[in-house]
């Protein structure tokens, strides 16, 4: 009750202070999906919830004409022309002075130079711009890698930003120390307040039939870099649990890895013990969460996932690799107790061990469960995110 009372009196505060000035216009340069994925839920919440926030947004639709999820972030023409398009709108809405600052999304490695393109545009226009990097140990991975003279050019366009925000403190305090000087912030990913309902809405059948198993749940792209291999090896070897998977295949960027995630599931599900969905809609997903009885993302890469924030939204304990923004979760809600449990990447006998551990006692999960929920409420609901967003906008636009 305290945790709902001290929301509602933070969203009533935020309301009336925002009421108090004109709205905010935002050009939001973001991907709107499809393709799925946690920048595209992200675009989607942002949009439902700027109203209540006081601001006026002008999306830019930078996603690429695809459907399917990809592991490859290749150049291709069809991106060239997307970028065009968008860059061509951004320009307009600056230099008519439609927007007082500008949101900025990217994932960096090919689409880095169209979005130091966005960011040049601002900066000649004069709006001020946060560059809102969705990604984590894939950067600081990629800008080691780089030549002296691309590191350069590279740095030299995240300075182009008013703030950069990043998802983890891995990747702020890496920026830091690399690009001295740089005002970086970190900032959580955000759910909405109606994925913590106990009882969600469900307009279709449910996905699952109630089950007599334990049931292990994976939502997401179907890839190996998110470690489904691990997982179909792991579940395999615990012989009461099944695995239910949401979410569609995606490309694997190493083909042989792909053939071998589809024969670690192939061998689960000869055994009867692996469920799988495809891509579903959003309200069967927060159906599934309340169908399982643990999480698991043994990600090889990841920035902040959003569904491990959609898990524990559903008050369901999770297993997880430490990568991205992951740690970060883990120690505000106090790890395992708070229903975060960490485990090596790439190492499937260590995900059985943890899988194994964390089933063999309900009550505990129950308990961990109701601990993530709370901290979910408190710190990473629209309303607490969104919030962060305006008053930074504000600052940047000196009202």
């Amino acid at each position: 009750m305290r945790c709902n009372l001290r929301t509602g009196a933070f969203a009533l505060l935020a309301a009336v202070t925002a009421c108090s000035h004109p709205p905010l216009r935002v050009a939001l340069w973001a991907p709107v999906p499809p393709p799925s994925g946690g920048v595209g839920s992200w675009t989607l919440r942002y949009q439902r919830a700027a109203a209540a926030h006081h601001l006026q947004v002008h999306t830019v639709n930078i996603a690429p004409t695809m459907l399917d999820f990809s592991e490859a972030g290749r150049f291709r023409v069809d991106r060239l022309q997307v970028a065009g398009r968008a860059l061509a709108q951004l320009a307009s809405l600056v230099a008519r002075r439609q927007v007082d600052v500008a949101h900025l999304t990217t994932t960096g490695f090919w689409a880095h130079p169209r979005d130091a393109l966005a960011l040049a545009v601002c900066k000649a226009a004069g709006v001020p711009t946060v560059l809102h990097i969705h990604a984590s140990t894939q950067i600081v991975a990629w800008h080691q890698a780089m030549r002296p003279s691309v590191r350069a050019a590279y740095e030299a366009s995240l300075r182009l930003a008013s703030v950069v925000l990043v998802l983890s403190t891995e990747l702020r305090d890496h920026l830091r120390r690399t690009v001295p000087g740089l005002p970086v912030q970190v900032a959580w990913n955000m759910v909405e307040e109606s994925e913590l309902d106990p009882a969600p809405t469900v307009t279709a059948v449910p996905l699952f039939a109630p089950h007599t198993r334990q049931r292990v749940l994976f939502v997401g792209a179907m890839t190996p870099k998110k470690g489904l291999t691990e997982l179909a090896q792991a579940v395999l070897g615990l012989p009461d649990v099944e695995l239910a998977c949401v979410g569609g295949t995606g490309a694997a960027l190493d083909p042989a890895q792909g053939v071998a995630m589809e024969a670690a599931l192939a061998e689960l599900h000869a055994a009867g013990r692996l469920l799988r969905t495809g891509s579903v809609a959003p309200d069967l997903v927060r159906h599934a969460y309340r169908q399982a009885d643990l999480f698991c993302l043994p990600s090889h890469l990841e920035g902040l996932p959003t569904v491990l924030l959609e898990a524990m939204a559903a008050g369901l304990p999770c297993v997880v690799t430490p990568v991205g923004g992951v740690p970060d979760v883990a120690a505000a809600v106090g790890g395992a107790s708070g229903g975060v449990h960490l485990v090596p990447v790439a190492d499937p006998n260590a995900l059985r061990m943890a899988l194994a551990a964390a089933l063999s006692d309900q009550p505990a999960l129950q308990r961990q469960g109701q601990v993530a929920q709370a901290w979910v409420r408190a710190h990473v609901t629209t309303t607490a995110v969104m919030a962060h967003h305006r008053r930074l906008y504000r600052d940047l636009v000196g009202v």
